[in-house]
């Protein structure tokens, strides 16, 4: 959700704002307003080249932390997505294989062949091994690799004060200490 600096503002008040502030941050404000003005048409707005120049250039409207928050907060969202499908794709797969496995089941059960019930049993040893596979990587405990999670600690402790960054890095050496880890 963008967040909107003045409400008479054409550019901030734009369902698209964040996608125009990406691309001028990208561009390190080396692109024309004339360039927006085109895209916005192509959009279905109407926001003139003069009212991208007004809102680039005040800090009430644009500033470039504040799109390099939102850049952040869609790389983390890509990554929650990412991992979401994983899961629900592991869980379709897990609920396929029980379906399979009730309908062996089933089949064998109305069978009186020694050798159809046998040849069930082994195929619900193997499902059960292909499911306990597919939990031990539901089970891993973070998606994250060691540098990426320092990386959101050093960014989170970025955001504080001085002062209760101090008391921050002073807490986690002391917890990373009686943990082992120091």
């Amino acid at each position: 959700m963008t967040e909107i600096a003045e409400t008479r503002c054409k550019v901030c008040t734009s369902p698209n704002k964040d996608y125009y502030e990406k691309l001028y941050y990208k561009a390190k404000g080396k692109i024309a307003y004339s360039r927006f003005e085109k895209l916005a048409k192509e959009k279905g707005e109407n926001i003139g080249r003069r009212s991208f120049g007004r809102h680039f250039k005040d800090p009430q409207h644009y500033t470039p932390e504040r799109i390099l928050k939102v850049l952040q907060r869609g790389s983390i969202d890509e990554k929650v997505e990412e991992a979401k499908t994983e899961v629900v794709n592991i869980l379709e797969e897990i609920k396929d294989n029980l379906k399979g496995l009730k309908a062996l089941i089933t089949k064998a059960e109305a069978s009186a062949n020694l050798q159809e019930v046998v040849a069930v049993y082994r195929e619900h040893r193997i499902t059960l091994q292909e499911i306990e596979k597919l939990r031990s990587r539901l089970s891993s405990d973070s998606a994250l690799t060691k540098a990426e999670l320092y990386q959101e600690i050093y960014w989170a402790c970025a955001q504080l004060c001085s002062k209760c960054q101090k008391k921050f890095w002073v807490k986690l050496d002391e917890r990373l200490k009686r943990k082992g880890f120091a």
